[in-house]
């Protein structure tokens, strides 16, 4: 497995946008837990009003057809029920950290 061929004392990592859901994390824990010290969990806390004009902003030249009003809304609605309880978890062991954006 790659993931025991490399030398995760020595190195840090910084991973990106996982987990998103229970699924994901139990995954990570099945896999990784014990051969990595998680430091933290980094919560960049946007309102969603905010985020909904920036996404809609971006949507103009992005090119992306999922920067819609419908879209966004599905996506702040999916990362409340899969995401949120993700980041409540970490938060619990006291390993998140939160960043006003």
């Amino acid at each position: 497995m790659a993931t025991e061929k490399r030398d995760w004392e020595h190195g840090k990592f910084l991973i990106d946008g996982f987990p998103r859901n229970e699924d994901n994390l139990d995954g990570w824990e099945r896999v990784l837990g014990g051969k990595v010290d998680e430091k933290f969990c980094l919560f960049f806390d946007c309102p969603e009003d905010v985020m909904e004009k920036r996404l809609l902003a971006r949507g103009k030249t992005s090119g992306r057809s999922d920067d819609n009003i419908e879209s966004i809304r599905k996506r702040f609605r999916t990362y409340e029920a899969e995401t949120r309880p993700i980041i409540q978890r970490f938060a619990a062991k006291g390993k998140e950290r939160t960043v006003n954006a």
